[in-house]
């Protein structure tokens, strides 16, 4: 007769609990001699760090395939948690034992041993319905634990490609400085340069020696003694870009609460951004915010861009923010040949289909540079106008309409203060000795110097507050004077300006063009 053992344990892998296992060993074979059998090392089935939820287990699957074989007769455990945690399942492999007359053994179950052969099985259903409750409790708090973490910003999950975790504090991230120049030069070549993903790629295959996000996980599980388990990607690729440029880690955010699991090791599911946590400006960040914003726009932009743009082999300044005025389509970078093959647009539906669907749009990029420069030297004086009227505004500002806010939230202050005080006196009146008096004053000082407190602080916020939103907005306008004259001065404009700057760029047939600023912009002098 061949006897085996079986242990199981689900824990961390860090092994500091391993004297579990080895106490499951000692439980059977003490059970085994008692029975005057003997079990070798070589007969234990061990699954260390596995979910018993879960029958998919490789030692397991091993023993069971042999008690099928017949090259197993009896199996011991030291309980039916070892065995399984799912009821459905464990109720029928203990049928498979019986049908094929092999016997399970459970040394410390129902109140003794538990024979699958020899013992009557009328509570085991509810021993099984135990152990399943028991991991799908403890799965519950483990979920309602993470997402309490989540919720407060101290659960930090997974890896991040740039990032280093503080060994003594897990939710604190520093940057990696070997791999920030990458980040940086990713979001430049995208924002500044006007490269595509795929472009990226080669620049960053070909050019430099930069690790891509899996060869650097591998290297850090490495560094730990671990195994990295999923597959290594040594070239760059377009899904890799993409996963950097959407990634708001890199200016500073973490995000959590983006998945979570409905059932017992079920898969994880994306949540919608609006259930996500968002801690901004929780660690040290890679590129600016508004790099990241622009980065956003840009996807956006040429997510909807509908024009043979794709097919040009020209660098064109303006390429991605043209429409055709008159019929909506997507305008396409050309050359005018007949013009010492200067750079130009064109209506990409005039260019496939002529006068049929459009007309002729056709325009040099130097004109639509000297078009936009004469806009900005316009919307520049708007803006200037609006530097000072924000000025003169500041200083009516803080001398009436502040002070009526402060005045409003002052009354009811001193509403609430003359309740406490009412309620003080008749909390006096109804104390009986000197001692309550004393404790009622001692308490009833503290709360009026925390209202008057209140008032104070108030006041001095309303003012900080007020003071910076309009330092804000002028901060802001001079920012976007400063891009306004660096185009108007330059030769060639800035691709990284354009895209701070400008939102469309509308073609006309009859040469006129229309530029429309980005909303934000154009909200600063709303």
């Amino acid at each position: 007769m061949t006897v085996a053992g079986y242990a199981r344990l689900s824990r961390d892998e860090d092994k500091e609990n391993y004297a579990s296992i080895e106490e499951q060993k000692r439980i059977i074979k003490d059970y085994a001699s008692s029975r005057n059998w003997s079990i070798a090392d070589d007969e234990f089935y061990i699954d260390d760090n596995v979910s018993g939820y879960t029958f998919n287990r490789p030692e397991f699957s091993k023993m069971i395939e042999k008690v099928k074989g017949g090259k197993i007769d009896v199996v011991i455990a030291k309980d039916l948690s070892r065995i399984g945690r799912n009821n459905g399942r464990v109720l029928v492999l203990i049928d498979e034992f019986k049908n094929m007359q092999k016997n399970l053994i459970l040394v410390s179950e129902m109140g003794g041993t538990y024979d699958v052969l020899n013992d009557r099985d009328d509570t085991i259903g509810i021993t099984t319905w135990f152990n399943e409750r028991y991991v799908k409790d403890c799965s519950r708090k483990t979920r309602d634990h993470m997402y309490s973490k989540q919720k407060s910003g101290r659960l930090i999950m997974g890896n991040y490609y740039g990032y280093i975790k503080d060994k003594e504090d897990v939710t604190k991230l520093y940057v990696d400085e070997d791999i920030r120049p990458v980040i940086q030069l990713i979001y430049k070549l995208y924002t500044e340069k006007g490269f595509g993903r795929k472009k990226i790629c080669d620049i960053l295959n070909s050019k430099y020696n930069y690790p891509t996000p899996s060869v650097y996980y591998q290297t850090k599980h490495l560094e730990r003694g671990r195994i990295y388990k999923h597959p290594v990607q040594k070239l760059w690729s377009t899904y890799m870009i993409s996963n950097i440029l959407n990634n708001d880690v890199y200016c500073g955010n973490l995000r959590t609460h983006k998945k979570k699991t409905i059932s017992i090791r079920g898969k994880a599911i994306k949540l919608p951004e609006k259930e996500h946590f968002v801690f901004e400006n929780h660690h040290e960040a890679i590129i600016s915010k508004e790099t990241f914003k622009l980065a956003q726009d840009i996807k956006r932009r040429k997510a909807s861009i509908k024009s043979t743009a794709g097919t040009r082999k020209r660098n064109y300044i303006f390429s991605g923010f043209c429409r055709c005025g008159d019929c909506g389509f997507g305008v396409s970078g050309i050359t005018i040949t007949r013009k010492n093959c200067q750079k130009g647009y064109e209506c990409s539906q005039y260019r496939t289909y002529g006068k049929a669907r459009c007309k002729c749009h056709e325009i040099k990029e130097i004109d639509m540079i000297i078009h936009l420069k004469e806009f900005l030297k316009l919307t520049k004086k708007q803006y200037m106008e609006e530097i000072k009227r924000i000025e003169i505004v500041e200083k009516n500002y803080n001398k009436t309409n502040e002070k009526e806010k402060i005045k409003l939230e002052l009354e009811t202050l001193n509403i609430e203060y003359k309740i406490l005080i009412n309620q003080k006196i008749k909390d006096l009146a109804n104390s009986t000795n000197e001692y309550q008096k004393n404790i009622i004053e001692n308490t009833y000082k503290e709360l009026e110097k925390s209202k008057t407190d209140r008032i104070g602080k108030l006041q001095k916020n309303l003012e900080q507050e007020d003071e910076k939103l309009f330092k804000e907005k002028v901060k802001k306008l001079k920012t976007a004077i400063e891009y306004f004259d660096e185009i108007i001065l330059s030769e060639e404009p800035n691709r990284y300006i354009l895209e701070c700057l400008i939102d469309k760029i509308w073609i006309y047939h009859d040469k006129s063009i229309k530029f429309k600023l980005k909303p934000d912009i154009v909200r600063l002098i709303g």
